[in-house]
Formats: structure tokens, C-alpha cells, sequence
């Protein structure tokens, strides 16, 4: 909005041109459609992160479940694909997610997905393990 709001008003000294403000009005139309959702998918001991319009896809094998609970992220961890201090983040909405601990290949692994329902999320984990 801002951005088009800088081009039709050509505000400052050296107002954008039409170009540029082609290219970025796209580019942020192509980041927003990767990233306006996020569809959590479990099926037998696989859980399957879908971004978006589909192109992003991260799967989680999971071999045997140690933990769940629900966890209230910081605001400073954001949204999006995040590397924190406790693992993977994986969240498009809001400061709830489900901490997932996991053995995957004999090896532990922690990740965390953001869900405007993590009761759901976490109950349907439990129930498949």
C-alpha cells in the first residue's frame, strides 16, 4: 500500500518510476502468495508443512514422539521459516505453537509449528503415536 501510495503521489525528490515500482509491487506479489498460509498435514508418521500456494513443502519423519506441549513464542522470533534458540520455527500467524520433540533415525530432533489451533494440532499427534 505504501509503496503504492509513493509512486501515484511521486513523492520526494526523486519520485519512483514506473519500473521499479513494477518490479517490486511483483516481487511482493509472488513473496506473499509462498507464504499467506500454512496447511499442517499428518499422515501415518509423516507431518507435512504447506506454504502457501504450494511450492514450499517440509516434511518431518517422525519415528517415535518424546514430546508435545504448547508454547507461547516471542514476538521477536517473527513469522515465517525461523532458526531460534530452540529449533525450527515454522509459523505465519500469531505467537502459538506446538513444540514438537521427536527421534528421527536414532537422532532427537525439536521443531516448532505455529497454529492459530495448537489443542487440535497436538491432540492429533498424540492420537497417531
Amino acid at each position: 500500500m505504501l509503496l503504492y501510495l509513493v509512486y501515484a503521489n511521486q513523492w520526494g525528490n526523486n519520485p519512483l518510476p514506473l519500473i521499479p515500482f513494477v518490479v517490486l509491487a511483483g516481487l511482493f506479489v509472488i513473496i506473499s502468495s509462498l507464504f499467506y498460509k500454512l496447511t499442517i498435514e499428518l499422515h501415518g508418521s509423516v507431518l507435512k508443512l504447506i506454504y502457501g500456494i504450494g511450492l514450499i513443502r517440509i516434511q518431518f519423519k517422525i519415528d517415535n514422539l518424546v514430546e508435545t506441549r504448547i508454547i507461547n513464542t516471542p514476538w521477536y522470533y517473527g513469522l515465517g521459516i525461523r532458526i531460534t534458540p530452540k529449533g525450527m520455527l515454522y509459523n505465519i500467524q500469531g505467537s502459538r505453537a506446538v513444540e514438537i520433540k521427536y527421534l528421527s533415525n536414532g537422532k532427537s530432533k525439536s521443531v516448532m509449528v505455529g497454529t492459530p489451533e495448537p489443542e487440535r494440532l497436538k491432540q492429533a499427534l498424540v492420537d497417531n503415536f
